[in-house]
């Protein structure tokens, strides 16, 4: 389900003024003192997806801009619904609007998608470890082994520049009461960097398997591709200044066309529209990978 906000541009202002971790704050302030208010500090999964707001233009005083968001949970949609129609101007960031129209409506499952925001997903992470006079780092995709072997946390003193690379069953040779976790970065997927496509594909059906199970509680499979036709559009960067981390740069892909030409049965409908809903890849509650049905 989805909810159209129509407004109007109080001032003039530069577009890049509001950014995705605004809306996201604007968001939850509409939720605070409702039944939806614990998903501000919730770190799981949040099944609210939103999109930019268009035109993608700087904001002129009296010119129309519009904002969707959209969630696989109706009630969600209906309370952010009537929040909204207590106001009749709202603030994003230090920007004001008046709001000129409201509505949710749903929309039907068809193919082919087009992304309106990047799809972002997560390669792996490179973790950085050090006794103070070495720096290793070591790619994972699969952090239990950390926990697995006990390695902390902790800031040291390096005296060292020099990072060496090592591999994952290096990990137990490492004298945990000596080396300590530095760092901790994540590798989106990037096909500047000739990360694979099939890679890709397989990681983005396994992320959304994973978030439609964990909302419906179904034990879902998928055998054939999430989808049976692609047309890339680009990579992209995207800054995000997020409050206490400062910036952080998400590196995504956007795509003309995201197509299933097979016939799907209902379970196959009903995830295809759960998709639709919260959007695909990671970070949809930031407003990445927000998808449209192309006309």
């Amino acid at each position: 389900m989805r909810l159209l906000l129509e407004v109007v541009s109080l001032q003039d202002a530069k577009y890049n003024l509001i950014h995705n971790y605004i809306i996201q704050g604007f968001i939850y302030n509409l939720l605070r003192d409702t039944e939806f208010a614990w998903l501000h500090s919730y770190k799981g999964l949040k099944f609210f997806n939103f999109s930019n707001i268009f035109p993608i233009k700087d904001f002129k005083t009296d010119e129309k801009y519009k904002l969707i968001i959209s969630s696989p949970n109706k009630k969600l949609i209906q309370v952010l619904y009537k929040r909204l129609k207590e106001n009749k101007e709202i603030k994003l960031g230090s920007l004001e609007f008046k709001i000129t129209n409201l509505k949710t409506f749903d929309i039907k499952l068809s193919f082919p998608w087009e992304t309106s925001t990047p799809i972002i997903l997560r390669k792996e992470k490179e973790v950085y470890l050090s006794d103070g006079f070495k720096i290793f780092i070591v790619r994972l995709k699969d952090m239990n082994i950390l926990k697995e072997l006990d390695f902390e946390k902790k800031k040291i003193t390096i005296n060292t520049n020099e990072v060496k690379e090592i591999k994952e069953e290096d990990l137990k040779y490492l004298d945990k009461s000596k080396f300590k976790i530095i760092r901790i970065k994540d590798v989106y997927f990037n096909f500047k960097k000739d990360h694979g496509l099939f890679e890709w594909l397989e990681e983005l059906k396994r992320n959304s398997i994973i978030k439609y199970r964990s909302f419906t509680g179904s034990k879902f499979e998928l055998e054939d591709n999430l989808f049976d036709e692609l047309e890339f559009r680009k990579t992209v960067s995207i800054k995000v200044r997020i409050k206490e981390r400062g910036d952080i740069v998400y590196i995504g892909s956007h795509w003309k066309k995201l197509n299933v030409l097979r016939k799907l049965d209902n379970e196959e409908r009903r995830f295809y529209k759960f998709l639709l809903d919260t959007g695909l890849g990671i970070l949809n509650s930031l407003g990445f990978g927000f998808v449209n049905p192309r006309d």
